[in-house]
């Protein structure tokens, strides 16, 4: 997962930011326990929605009590105490997704980009044996996902007949196994399966709109770059081509997010509703302008996306 599922911070009252900021910093606390300190940096917005999630659909009423950063003692926060295997179950699917990410980027970036990852590969394989014994379930996921996306990627070549919903299913189907195991009702498992499902394709989608120029200047692979035959040119030029692209990328993102919605509307997610309301209606439509129209002077590098946001109060 890459971090564009976030909050929409203006539209937020303070009593829910904290809220949503306690959930944050304690997934990294559990982090740090679980997975070794350094595996803080593997944190992002994607997994933090998730355990809200997680505890939302469990019915149990969290307790927030203050502390401190545990990568600043001087820094107060809050702290989210439950009962249940939210935290654990998103530190390990942190720490899994990063293992099996590095790998793929290793075999999609550029030569350079490669001899960057593969420095991260001892560490990545390290914390995936300690999830992987925890979820082992997950780890089998996680691969086949990462196996099934290397088949459809291996399959579209410049020229092809190129079928974008094919190279979305492994990541729509990995987040929507994800989704059903966040509750235990059936009920709400049917409505997961779908949610996952077209979230996981905005996610996927959103991914290839955001690295469009990034992969046509170092080679790497986007689907968007083959199935429209873009250039550099186009780029730099901002072709008809390339705004066909974006246009393309933009609906698709649109359908899947309007599809996502309508199951996520479905479940009952009690007291952080307002939380999660704002990110399903205002954060990933944020992420998906931001996408689309990205400030010059904060444009994120593609070798920092992965890496991870290291704080909420960068969504400003």
């Amino acid at each position: 997962m890459f971090g564009y599922v976030r909050i929409f911070k203006p539209q937020l009252r303070i009593c829910e930011y904290e809220t949503y900021r306690s959930v944050y910093c304690t997934l990294c606390r559990h982090l740090g326990k679980q997975m070794g300190p350094v595996s803080r940096l593997l944190l992002n917005y994607d997994y933090t929605f998730m355990t809200m999630l997680m505890i939302a659909l469990s019915g149990e009423k969290p307790e927030f009590v203050p502390g401190r950063c545990a990568v600043n003692p001087a820094k107060k926060c809050g702290l989210c105490r439950t009962h249940n295997d939210a935290f654990a179950y998103t530190s390990a699917l942190t720490a899994i997704m990063f293992y099996y990410k590095l790998k793929d980027n290793i075999r999609d970036s550029s030569p350079g980009k490669r001899l960057l990852w593969r420095t991260l590969t001892p560490y990545a394989s390290h914390v995936r044996k300690k999830a992987s014994k925890l979820y082992p379930q997950e780890d089998a996921l996680v691969s086949e996902y990462i196996t099934r996306q290397f088949e459809a990627e291996s399959k579209a070549v410049p020229g092809g007949e190129l079928v974008i919903d094919e190279l979305c299913e492994p990541t729509a189907d990995v987040i929507s196994s994800f989704a059903v195991r966040l509750s235990d009702r059936e009920s709400d498992k049917v409505i997961l399966k779908h949610f996952g499902y077209f979230l996981g394709r905005w996610i996927y989608m959103i991914d290839a709109l955001d690295d469009l120029k990034d992969d046509l200047e170092d080679g790497s692979f986007n689907p968007l770059v083959l199935k429209f035959g873009l250039t550099p040119e186009d780029a730099a030029t901002k072709s008809e081509r390339w705004e066909q692209a974006r246009c393309y990328g933009n609906d698709s993102l649109n359908m899947s997010a309007a599809q996502a919605v309508k199951y996520y509307e479905l479940l009952d997610l009690g007291e952080f509703k307002p939380i999660t309301d704002n990110i399903m209606y205002l954060g990933i439509s944020e992420a998906q302008r931001t996408a689309l129209f990205p400030p010059a002077k904060k444009r994120r590098r593609r070798s920092d996306k992965n890496q991870i946001d290291t704080g909420v109060e960068e969504n400003e």
